[in-house]
């Protein structure tokens, strides 16, 4: 699709083309907001995006807010490709958070417990029936699990490019390859942003930069907590009699999630003291 001209102003400028950035542009002008420009330095998804895991889990959060957004992504993702007509490789295989030792039980039933109040089934599963549902799992040292079988994964990639195609039909502008290299301030207040390609006058500006939002904040002296990490995952080759309904499997006290991959597993490994 061709790219359009770099705009003299908007209303909202979105910095950052990955599924953040994508989502904000998309639910902006899905709510009327005129004027949306979203920059994206690269290629749409070209940052974290493009290498994150796809799952999508409702359950685990104990606050009504989390719960509540978490649940409308998965009904969003669950409508975007018939509004869109682009793939989200959205599939509610399930989930399970397994629970090895007495205190992650405990924590887990508090959890489900608080899930099912606000309308989330989970289903308490024995090592047995995990197995069942898992069967490359070992489960002789687990206590049980808590399955929640409308969750899923999705390809974050495929997400991505439908938020973006639905931003465009509502209105949005997306540019590419158009970084940029600082917000113009004054008086402490926004005033637009300045690419490599000229500046964009603008009300308001949406840091989704994700691991650069930090040093992009930092040259307007705002603080950004946020901080990259060395996050590692493996894909195995294929394996016979894998399913891709195999649901996530998610193991808190390994650090590590377990999910399909085209015909192997995708492994995702968390360290405790990371770089």
């Amino acid at each position: 699709m061709r790219e359009s001209k770099l705009p003299e102003s908007a209303r909202v400028v979105v910095i950052g083309g990955g599924i953040i950035g994508c989502s904000i542009a998309y639910h902006l002008a899905d709510m009327g907001c005129k004027e949306v420009v979203l920059l994206e330095r690269d290629q749409l998804t070209s940052g974290t995006t493009w290498h994150a895991a796809g799952l999508m889990t409702t359950y685990g959060s104990s606050s009504e807010t989390a719960l509540n957004i978490r649940r409308y992504s998965r009904e969003l993702y669950a409508r975007l490709e018939a509004e869109t007509g682009q793939q989200t490789g959205f599939a509610p295989v399930g989930f399970i958070e397994l629970a090895a030792d007495g205190d992650r039980l405990e924590e887990q039933r508090r959890i489900a417990a608080f899930n099912r109040f606000h309308g989330n089934e989970v289903i308490e599963l024995s090592p047995g029936e995990i197995r069942d549902l898992f069967p490359l799992a070992r489960v002789d040292d687990l206590r049980s699990g808590f399955y929640c079988p409308t969750d899923g994964r999705i390809n974050p990639v495929d997400i991505t490019m439908a938020l973006a195609r639905g931003a465009r039909t509502k209105g949005a502008t997306i540019l590419q390859n158009t970084p940029v290299e600082d917000v113009i301030v004054r008086n402490g207040e926004v005033r637009g942003v300045r690419t490599e390609k000229g500046d964009i006058r603008c009300e308001y500006v949406v840091n989704c930069a994700g691991m650069w939002a930090r040093q992009l904040g930092e040259q307007s002296g705002v603080c950004i907590p946020n901080q990259a990490a060395e996050h590692y995952y493996l894909i195995t080759d294929n394996i016979p009699g894998m399913s891709k309904d195999l649901p996530i499997l998610e193991d808190p006290s390994l650090y590590a999630y377990y999910r399909e991959e085209t015909g192997g597993l995708m492994i995702g490994l968390f360290e405790k003291d990371c770089a």
